[in-house]
């Protein structure tokens, strides 16, 4: 049994506050929680010393911390004791809260207030504590950080803090993620949980909704060693972490709480039935295989012979045979009689992309210690017709401003499946296999012809060329405008979107148009309206503008004439509308509800009111917008976009379902699909993303979370477009319903 150490530290350095996302806060490796139940903590925090917020101890401030997280918790529960005796220590599975000049030995580092000392075995937490730094003198006080004389740490927000580490938490800024949170790495004004923290607590340790029962990956299979070797036993599973796993030989239960393991010197008191349930908090699944120990070799025989196939060009062709004997075996594969690879430790042999000179006899030599025997023939036959490359569409040409991202996509078809080779000036481009082809903060020194090589076993063909011209304007492509059109109903009275305002190198404030339109929209041929929309723009969670009815106020009809929105009909309307003249860098969100909980179309607007000659290089811009929505078999959710400058800028636009589950979130649509709109012409589309890299690497570059399931039925675009009015679709694919995030970034 393997124990894993893990440490935290706080630094007694300002705190940091930034945007919101998605999903902000991190977990250590693995997500490791603590098993349902008590999680017992032993308060030694003495002696006592007078603290500014009237504690009766330290031992009670820390106590007050602990209910504060148990507040969000659901499957696990801080408990506490000040009466223990035991002596402090690690690895001893005692939870320890202490004053101590090292942790356990070990020297703190510079400017460390506390650190927190996890044990866990696999994805379970055993035992956790929690050391403070005796080098400081500590107070407890809510508020900003005070200069107080002698005292130079906050005792209640460290421990908050490092309670935070005991159930699972790590450091959200050292992740990339910066937001408003207790447990960001640096000790700061935050002086209780935010949103983030508690987000975080709930994905942890929240009831089993959303779950994943376990599912069978990598089985246990037969084996037959001889009197004395060493076997090892290994399952693996997909669902939800954390697992646990019980062993047993012939129905009894063995001392073994891991995924493998390894079992030396064996006899025949070993042999029998192995079997392994793995659980987690919604089901489990059993695993099992015979161990057969013999005390000579026993030759090798075939249970069952690889069959023939008969396979197009390429697909995946998988020829598998089963064989009895002592084990290890070694299985060597042939191709008409000759050796085909290295012989190996699998009984399958896998062929992808077969073409018509892999067809042939296969045949296999299975090999132990005891002999060998050799498998009969599997014939594989080649059908179907072959077709040379052809382009259904070429790249297309593009400008774009110097240092930003540029997108180049073709569509080629052909049998077997081409392969592709991008040139630029006709000279291949070293590594460029890719489609689409993705050039990051191209520089003038990458202008030129760009072409795609498509060729397979029938011959080869080029692409149209796109030409790439580098523009040194200030007046660059950039979001100047999003929206989001959809329906509110009695079941789902309102609905938020997100929305980030910055951009690389960008300071200073931005004035920003805000709209929600339901009367207005019958102007254009809408029927069913919401009837008195309401809208309200939030910084983290508090409300900072917010209107009912617009009321023809003159500063609002002089932005909309400034932004060329479509204009109200009315004074007397009840659209609402905010301007905001000095809204600074961050995330935002905006919500919008009917004032008298009606139902009906409604429009939410972003507008970037900054005038293209006030515009420079450093001007805040609108650079992601993300909206959540539970969405039934038939709705569409629509938001429009509008690029304004005088050079192209390259969009992610993501329809996200399944990707959601690995962030807790239940309920999710199972098959999105999303369509990119010039106009009423479908420019481009997707339904499932492929796992393509090229995707994840400038999701990454965007700060978008990540997909882990490359075979996901997610859909992402990614597009460089021209300047002018967008519109993209997510819809459910073949009925599919359910909450879907659709999100657009702008792609530095």
């Amino acid at each position: 049994m393997h124990k894993l150490l893990c440490f935290f530290s706080c630094l007694a350095l300002a705190g940091l506050l930034s945007a919101p996302c998605l999903h902000a806060f991190t977990t250590t490796s693995g997500s490791a929680v603590w098993p349902d139940g008590a999680i017992v903590m032993n308060l030694q925090l003495s002696p006592n010393a007078p603290l500014s917020d009237g504690q009766a101890s330290w031992n009670a401030a820390a106590a007050k911390m602990l209910a504060l997280w148990n507040q969000q918790l659901v499957r696990s529960t801080f408990y506490w004791t000040s009466t223990t005796t035991t002596t402090p220590a690690s690895g001893n599975l005692a939870n320890e809260v202490i004053f101590s000049a090292d942790n356990f030995g070990r020297a703190f580092g510079d400017s460390t207030l506390a650190v927190t000392s996890s044990f866990r075995i696999g994805t379970r937490i055993i035992e956790a504590d929690v050391t403070f730094n005796t080098k400081y003198k500590w107070d407890s006080y809510s508020g900003p950080l005070r200069g107080t004389s002698g005292v130079n740490a906050e005792f209640s927000r460290v421990a908050l803090h490092e309670f935070g580490h005991v159930i699972g938490l790590s450091h959200p800024d050292q992740a990339g993620q910066f937001v408003s949170a207790v447990m960001n790495s640096t000790a700061g004004d935050i002086d209780t949980l935010t949103d983030d923290d508690k987000s975080g607590a709930a994905f942890l340790y929240a009831a089993n909704a959303g779950t994943i029962a376990p599912s069978l990956l990598i089985a246990l299979y037969d084996q037959s060693p001889l009197k004395g070797d060493s076997v090892e036993f290994s399952v693996s599973v997909s669902g939800s972490a954390p697992f646990s796993y019980q062993w047993r030989r012939n129905n009894v239960v063995q001392g073994v709480s891991t995924a493998s393991f390894i079992l030396s010197d064996i006899s025949a008191a070993s042999a029998g039935t192995w079997s392994v349930t793995v659980t987690n908090s919604r089901g489990s699944v059993t695993s099992s295989m015979v161990l057969t120990v013999t005390d000579t070799y026993v030759a090798p025989t075939i249970s069952s012979d690889p069959v023939s196939v008969t396979s197009l060009p390429g697909r995946t062709v998988v020829f598998t045979v089963g064989a009895k004997g002592s084990t290890p075996r070694v299985y060597q594969w042939k191709k008409d009689g000759v050796n085909y690879g290295n012989s190996t430790a699998s009984d399958t042999l896998t062929i992808a992309d077969v073409q018509p000179a892999d067809a042939g006899r296969y045949s296999v030599v299975v090999s132990n210690n005891g002999g060998s025997v050799t498998s009969k023939d599997a014939l594989l036959t080649i059908n179907g017709t072959t077709a040379a490359p052809k382009f259904s569409s070429s790249p297309v040409s593009q400008t774009i401003s110097s240092g930003s991202t540029v997108v180049f996509t073709a569509s080629v078809s052909g049998t077997p499946t081409p392969t592709l080779s991008w040139q630029r000036n006709g000279v291949a481009i070293s590594g460029a296999t890719q489609n689409p082809l993705v050039l990051a903060k191209a520089s003038a020194a990458q202008a030129g012809s760009y072409t795609c090589v498509a060729s397979n076993s029938s011959g080869s063909v080029t692409s149209n060329p796109a030409i790439l011209t580098i523009s040194s304007t200030n007046d660059f492509g950039r979001l100047i405008n999003l929206s989001i059109l959809t329906n509110l109903s009695a079941t789902e009275s309102y609905f938020t979107l997100g929305v980030t305002l910055g951009g690389e190198n960008t300071r200073g404030t931005k004035p920003l148009l805000i709209r929600a339109a339901g009367p207005a929209l019958r102007g254009f041929g809408l029927a069913d309206v919401l009837p008195d929309p309401r809208l309200e723009l939030l910084s983290g969670s508090t409300v900072i503008e917010s209107n009912d009815n617009w009321a023809g106020a003159d500063n609002l009809k002089k932005a909309f004439s400034t932004v060329g929105a479509f204009n109200y009909a009315e004074p007397t309307s009840k659209d609402a509308a905010v301007y905001k003249s000095d809204t600074t860098l961050g995330g935002y969100t905006i919500r919008v509800g009917d004032t008298n909980g009606g139902s009906g179309s409604v429009i939410a607007e972003i507008y970037d009111a900054t005038s293209t000659s006030n515009f420079v290089a450093s001007t805040p811009r609108l650079i992601n917008l993300a909206v959540l929505k539970q969405m039934s078999a038939d709705a569409i959710l629509t938001t429009g976009f509008v690029i304004g400058g005088s050079t192209a800028k390259t969009m992610l636009i993501r329809a996200i379902g399944p990707g959601l589950t690995a962030l807790g979130v239940p309920g999710v649509m199972a098959n999105p699909k999303l369509d990119l709109f010039s106009g009423s012409a479908v420019i481009a589309r997707n339904d499932n993303w492929d796992g393509l890299p090229q995707l994840t690497t400038v999701g990454n570059s965007v700060g978008a979370f990540a997909i882990t399931d490359a075979n996901s039925n997610d859909a992402i675009l990614l597009i460089t477009l021209a300047p002018g009015s967008y519109t993209a679709q997510l819809s459910g694919l073949n009925g599919s319903s359910g909450l879907a995030l659709l999100e657009v970034y702008e792609v530095p």
